[in-house]
């Protein structure tokens, strides 16, 4: 468990550990002293020196909070989380700033909202995962009536078992295969909003249809960029398209 100030050990070259060192400390008699804008100023710097530390991530959180960057601050917790999970500081300070954003669990509208949100669902066109997934199933499916249909035509030769083996390995591969870019996406695929609000649109431009709008600190699963506009999609399945300057990517 850490503590707000953690002591962070960073690894380089004897310069470069111990300008960015200075800088970090800094950072921290800055936060004790209160200025927090400036802490997360002098945080930022060791960042972009190229550290890559989960209790830096944290330090640099709590330095956002306390400057009123709620955004920053649950992208900053994230990306801590991702480098050092279950830590109870990290934990307990992103619930906590979730609590205070303004959207909690944001939900479609009736009437012509939902209408509008069920139309969005046309720019979410058929992903390689959703692919992989049907030729998984397709794979198995054809395994199954083969191997039916194996045991109940003896004699039909060796080239029908080749066959269904290849499906039974289609089939394990896709599946494999599509696990593997969902983990993957888990770790890459999410932004946090970082600015005051952002507006959803059914479409990738301005003059499209506002489907949802959602408040600075909302994380949103990424989809796909169409120029400077991002497809994401909330939590509870609502999709639409955000200006992409809108999002940082966790």
């Amino acid at each position: 468990m850490m503590s707000a100030l953690a002591l962070l050990l960073l690894l380089g070259t004897q310069l470069h550990a111990g300008a960015t060192a200075g800088q970090y400390n800094e950072a921290n008699a800055l936060y004790r002293d209160g200025d927090f804008a400036a802490a997360r100023r002098s945080y930022l710097a060791v960042v972009e020196a190229g550290v890559r530390d989960a209790r830096l991530y944290y330090n640099l959180g709590n330095a956002c909070f306390k400057s009123g960057k709620l955004g920053e601050a649950i992208l900053w917790y994230e990306r801590a989380r991702r480098l050092l999970p279950h830590d109870e500081d990290i934990e307990a300070n992103l619930r906590f700033a979730n609590l205070v954003k303004k959207d909690r669990d944001p939900q479609t509208e009736d009437g012509l909202g939902a209408l509008v949100a069920a139309l969005v669902a046309a720019y979410f066109w058929p992903t390689f995962n959703q692919l992989s997934l049907l030729f998984a199933s397709a794979f198995f499916a054809v395994f199954v009536l083969g191997v039916r249909w194996l045991f109940s035509q003896p004699r039909s030769g060796a080239l029908w078992l080749v066959g269904i083996l290849l499906c039974a390995g289609l089939s394990v591969g896709s599946a494999l295969w599509l696990g593997t870019r969902l983990h993957h996406q888990a770790q890459t695929s999410e932004a946090i909003v970082t600015v005051a609000e952002a507006y959803a649109h059914s479409g990738p431009d301005l003059g499209q249809t506002e489907v949802f709008v959602a408040h600075e600190g909302t994380k949103v699963r990424l989809v796909r960029q169409e120029g400077g506009w991002m497809l994401v999609r909330l939590a509870n399945g609502l999709g639409g398209w955000m200006p992409a300057e809108a999002l940082t990517r966790i």
